[in-house]
C-alpha cells in the first residue's frame, strides 16, 4: 500500500494479524504475487532455465549469457569473461613464461580434471551416474584417487575399461543438486556439511532437514549456474520478473553476478519491490550493486502499475520503461531516470511523456525534449495563468515562448549559439506538433501555434574572430609532453604502457591530419597506401557519405602508424575489432573500434596534467599568461590543421580539397581576415619592399600598395601599363627579376621560391627537348636573379630585430592569406569606389 505516493517498507516479523513479515497486508502480498505470476514467461530461456529446481544453467551459445568458453584452445571450461581464460588456465598462465595469444594457442590443460560445468554421464560403460571429475562419478572418481595412490603412472583409459557400471543412485533432496545422495538423510557431501552447520548449537540432536530448509537450498553451482532458491518465495518471483524485463531489453545475464546478488538479498526482506533504498545490501561489486539497485527500479515501477500509479505521473520518469533507446541500440541499460519537475504545466508534461512512450527516442533526444520542454514551461509560468489551461493559450503565448529560446542560454550560463538555440525552439515545434497531429491535444487553443516569425535568426561571425583553432607554440609546447599521453587511464585489457602508445599515435594522427575525431577513431589497419612516391592515408567520411578518402600525408605520420602497429600486435584483441587500428575500450560487440568519446577523455586529461602551458598574450609585466586549457579538445585540431594550411597562403581550392569539405564557405572561414588586420599588414609591408636589385623602395601609401599587388603573383609591379590593365599587359612578359619596375616584399618569399621551383622544371623540359640555347639560357638568368631576389630578402629579415621581424612575419602571414582566396596575387582592402564604379565597397 501506499501513504501519500510512498511504498510503506517492510521491516517487521512475520505476525499473526494479517500481515506479512514486513509490514505488508498479506492480502495484497497474495495478489501482487498473482500478478506477478501472470506476467512472468514460464517458457523463459528453454534449455537454461529449469523452473522446478529455480536453477539457471547458463548456455555458451546464447548471445543473451555472460557465459563463455576458455580461450585456450585446448581447454573446454566455462569463463564469464568473454575472450578469457578459465581459473585453471589463468593460474598456469601466471606460473608460465608464454606470452597471452602463445598461451591460448600452445597449452594443452590436463582434460582429466576440468570440471566443464556441463552435464554428462560417467565415462564407465553403462554407468547411469553424472561425471564430475575426469569424467567419472564420485564413486567411481573415489576408487581412481585410491588406483592413483598405488600406481601414479596408471593410465585412465585402461582402468576405465576395467570397471563395472553402477546402478543409478538417488539424486541430493535439493532440487537441481547434482551430486548423488551419499550422505544421511538423502543428502549429497555437500549438503550434509551444509545442514552440519546449520544445526551446530544442537549437538547430538540432529534430525532430518525440514523442508522449509531444503526448500532455501541452492545446489552446488558452477561458473555458468545461479539458483533463486536461497530467497524468499515472493522475493524468487520478484528476481526472475526482473531478469526477464532485463533479457528482454536485450541485456545480457551474468550467472556469477545474479548468484552474488541472490547471495546478499537471501533473508534481507520477503519483498525486493517494496523494500527501501536503505534496505538494500551495500558493499557489494559494482557490476553486483547495479543489478541490484536495477532489480529494485524494475520492480518498484510493476508494483506501481499493479497498484494501478500512472509511471508517466513521477516527477521522476524511468528511462527504460519508456523505451527510451541507448546511443549504441538497444533500450537504455542507465540508472535514473528523466526529472521533470521544472515543467509545472502538467498538459507539457503529458505531450513529453507521450512523445517519448510513441517515438521511443535515444537518451540524447530525450533530454533534449526535456530541455526544451522546460524553457517554454518557464516562459508560459510567468504569463497570465501560468499555461495551465492549454485551451485559454493565446498567440502571444506562444511569441513568449519563442522569446525565451532567443536568449536561452547553456546549461553552465555560457553564451549559446543561434544555431543551437534554434534547434532547441525546433525540437520544442516537433513534440507540439506530434501531439497534435497524433490527437493528444485535441482541447488546446488554435492561437497556441507556430508562425512564419517564429524563427531565431542566425548571428553575423565576427570576422576579427581568429576562430578555434589552437596557435602554433601551444602545439609545440604540448608536443614537448606527449609522454604524459594516457597516464593514468584504463583502456581494456591494455598495459599503461599500450594505453599510453595508444594516446599518442591518436593524438599525432589529429595533429597531421586534421581529421575528424570519428575518423581516427574507425580508421583500418589497412589505411596506408603507397603511390606515385607519396603515402596517403585511406579514410571514410561518414559525415559527407564519402567513403574510401585518400589525403597525402607525410613520413612522420607514416611512422606514427606503424610504431602503433607494432604495439597493436601485442594486444588481445576483442572480438571484431581485428580490422580497426584502434581497440575499443569493452567488449560488448556492439562496438568494435575506439569510440570517439573516449578520445576525448585522453586529450583533456592529458592537457590538464601538462606542468606549464602558456599562451600568446602577455600581462602587464610582460610575461606569458597561462594558457586556457578548456580549448584544448579533440576537434580542435581539426580546426588548427587547416588553419596551418590557410596561414601559409594555400590556395582556397586546395585546402578545400585536404579538408574534404563539401562547401567552399566552409573552408573560407579559416582565411576571413578583417579589413582592419589587411589595412595594418600592409602599412607593415608597405615598408619592406625592394627593388630588383635589393634596395629599399618603399610603397607611399597603403592605396598604392593595394593598386600594384595585383600585377603579379609573385610580387608587386609599379609599371603604370601593367598595373592599369591588372597584371595582363607586361612588356617583358613576367621576367619580373630583370624589371626595374619589379617591388618584391617579405610576404612573395614561398610564391618566388615555387616560381623558381617552376623555372627548372620548364629548363628541364626545354633540355629535354633540345631547345635553342638562348631558350636554356634565358631560364637560367631568370633563375639566378630569382635567387638573387630570395637571398636578398632572407638578408633583410636577418638584419631586422626579433620583434620588427615577429611583425613582418605576421604581416606575411596575414597577406599570404588573403592573396590565396582572392587569387592572383592581389590584396583588395575593400577601397570605396567613385559614384558609379563597379566592384568598390566600404569597409
Amino acid at each position: 500500500m501506499t501513504v501519500s505516493g510512498n511504498v510503506v517498507p517492510l521491516h517487521q516479523p512475520r505476525r499473526d494479524d494479517g500481515q506479512a513479515a514486513d509490514g505488508l497486508p498479506l492480502k495484497v502480498l497474495t495478489e501482487w504475487t498473482a500478478w506477478l505470476r501472470e506476467r512472468i514467461e514460464p517458457a523463459w530461456r528453454p534449455g537454461e532455465w529449469d523452473g522446478e529446481a529455480r536453477l539457471f544453467s547458463g548456455d555458451v551459445d546464447h548471445a543473451g549469457t555472460a557465459v563463455y568458453r576458455c580461450d585456450v584452445a585446448a581447454c573446454d571450461a566455462l569463463t564469464r569473461t568473454r575472450r578469457g581464460l578459465c581459473p585453471t588456465c589463468e593460474k598456469a598462465h601466471r606460473d608460465g613464461s608464454l606470452g597471452l595469444k602463445e598461451f591460448k594457442a600452445v597449452y594443452v590443460p590436463d582434460r582429466n580434471r576440468v570440471i566443464s560445468g556441463e552435464r554428462a554421464d560417467c565415462r564407465v560403460t553403462g554407468c547411469p551416474r553424472d561425471s564430475v571429475l575426469w569424467g567419472l562419478c564420485n564413486a567411481h572418481g573415489t576408487l581412481r584417487h585410491r588406483d592413483l595412490q598405488r600406481d601414479p603412472d596408471s593410465g585412465l583409459q585402461a582402468w576405465i575399461e576395467r570397471q563395472t557400471p553402477y546402478p543409478p543412485s538417488p539424486a541430493c533432496r535439493v532440487a537441481g543438486c547434482r551430486y548423488d545422495a551419499r550422505a544421511t538423510w538423502g543428502l549429497c557431501g555437500v549438503h550434509h556439511n551444509r545442514w552440519k552447520k546449520a544445526t551446530a548449537a544442537s549437538r547430538g540432536q540432529r534430525s532430518a532437514p525440514t523442508p522449509a530448509w531444503l526448500d532455501r537450498q541452492a545446489p552446488f553451482l558452477n561458473v555458468h549456474q545461479f539458483s533463486l532458491a536461497p530467497l524468499h518465495p515472493v522475493a524468487r518471483l520478484e528476481m526472475l520478473y526482473a531478469l526477464q524485463q532485463r533479457d528482454e531489453r536485450g541485456q545480457k545475464i551474468d550467472p556469477v553476478a545474479v548468484r552474488q546478488a541472490v547471495s546478499h538479498l537471501a533473508g534481507k526482506a520477503e519483498s525486493i519491490a517494496i523494500a527501501t533504498n536503505d534496505q538494500l545490501p551495500g558493499g557489494m561489486q559494482a557490476n553486483v550493486d547495479a543489478l541490484v539497485r536495477e532489480t529494485h527500479r524494475i520492480l518498484r515501477l510493476a508494483f506501481d502499475r499493479f497498484e494501478g500509479v500512472d509511471p508517466a505521473g513521477r516527477d521522476v520518469l524511468d528511462l527504460s520503461e519508456l523505451g527510451v533507446k541507448s546511443l549504441r541500440g538497444g533500450t537504455t541499460q542507465r540508472p535514473g531516470g528523466l526529472d521533470v519537475t521544472d515543467i509545472r504545466q502538467p498538459w507539457l508534461r503529458q505531450i513529453l511523456v507521450t512523445w517519448i512512450a510513441e517515438n521511443k527516442p535515444n537518451t540524447t533526444e530525450t533530454r533534449r525534449g526535456l530541455r526544451a520542454c522546460e524553457a517554454a514551461s518557464r516562459a508560459l509560468d510567468v504569463r497570465p495563468g501560468g499555461g495551465m489551461d492549454p485551451s485559454a493559450l493565446v498567440f502571444a503565448d506562444m511569441n513568449a515562448v519563442v522569446d525565451t529560446f532567443r536568449v536561452l542560454p547553456k546549461l553552465d550560463g555560457g553564451a549559446m549559439s543561434s544555431k543551437q538555440r534554434g534547434a532547441l525552439l525546433s525540437f520544442f515545434f516537433k513534440i507540439l506538433d506530434y501531439n497534435r497531429a497524433a490527437g493528444h491535444l485535441d482541447g488546446m487553443s488554435a492561437s497556441f501555434a507556430r508562425h512564419s516569425s517564429h524563427v531565431i535568426k542566425s548571428e553575423e561571425i565576427d570576422e576579427d574572430d581568429v576562430g578555434k583553432a589552437l596557435p602554433e607554440s601551444v602545439i609545440a609546447q604540448l608536443d614537448g609532453y606527449v609522454e604524459l599521453l594516457g597516464q593514468g587511464m584504463t583502456h581494456g585489457k591494455m598495459t599503461p604502457e599500450q594505453v599510453g602508445a595508444m594516446a599518442r599515435a591518436v593524438y599525432e594522427l589529429l595533429r597531421d591530419t586534421g581529421r575528424r575525431p570519428y575518423e581516427i577513431a574507425e580508421l583500418r589497419t589497412d589505411c596506408l597506401e603507397y603511390a606515385d612516391g607519396e603515402w596517403l592515408l585511406i579514410w571514410d567520411n561518414r559525415k559527407g557519405r564519402r567513403l574510401n578518402r585518400r589525403l597525402e600525408i607525410e613520413r612522420d605520420t607514416v611512422q606514427t602508424i606503424r610504431t602503433w602497429l607494432a604495439v597493436r600486435d601485442t594486444l588481445d584483441l576483442p572480438t571484431g575489432s581485428e580490422t580497426f587500428l584502434f581497440p575499443p575500450a569493452g567488449e560488448n560487440g556492439k562496438i568494435r573500434h575506439l569510440a570517439p568519446e573516449q578520445i576525448a577523455p585522453i586529450i583533456r586529461k592529458w592537457a590538464d596534467s601538462v606542468p606549464v602551458l602558456l599562451s600568446e598574450e602577455f600581462d602587464g609585466n610582460g610575461d606569458r599568461l597561462p594558457f586556457d586549457r578548456s580549448l584544448i579538445y579533440p576537434y580542435v585540431f581539426r580546426h588548427s590543421f587547416c588553419q596551418r594550411y590557410a596561414d601559409a597562403g594555400v590556395r582556397i581550392e586546395v585546402l578545400r580539397e585536404l579538408m574534404d569539405h563539401k562547401s567552399m564557405q566552409t573552408t573560407q572561414r579559416y582565411y576571413k581576415i578583417s579589413h582592419k588586420r589587411k589595412r595594418e599588414a600592409v602599412n607593415v609591408m608597405r615598408l619592406h619592399t625592394v627593388d630588383r636589385r635589393g634596395k629599399s623602395a618603399p610603397m607611399a601609401s597603403a592605396t598604392a600598395y593595394e593598386a600594384r599587388s595585383v600585377a603579379v603573383v609573385f610580387g608587386n609591379c609599379t609599371e603604370p601599363s601593367n598595373v592599369k590593365a591588372g597584371g595582363k599587359a607586361c612588356p617583358i612578359r613576367f621576367q619580373c627579376a630583370a624589371c626595374p619596375f619589379y617591388r618584391p616584399d617579405p610576404s612573395y618569399l614561398p610564391v618566388i621560391e615555387d616560381h623558381i621551383r617552376s623555372l627548372k622544371a620548364d629548363k628541364e623540359m626545354a633540355v629535354m627537348m633540345e631547345a635553342d640555347e638562348f631558350v636554356v639560357r634565358n631560364l637560367d638568368d631568370q633563375i639566378t636573379a630569382f635567387k638573387g631576389t630570395v637571398e636578398t630578402l632572407r638578408k633583410l629579415m636577418d638584419a631586422m630585430g626579433q620583434d620588427e621581424r615577429d611583425e613582418v612575419e605576421e604581416a606575411s602571414a596575414v597577406l599570404r592569406k588573403v592573396r590565396a582566396v582572392q587569387g592572383h596575387g592581389s590584396v583588395s582592402l575593400g577601397m570605396p569606389g567613385l559614384p558609379g564604379q563597379r566592384g568598390g565597397s566600404t569597409a
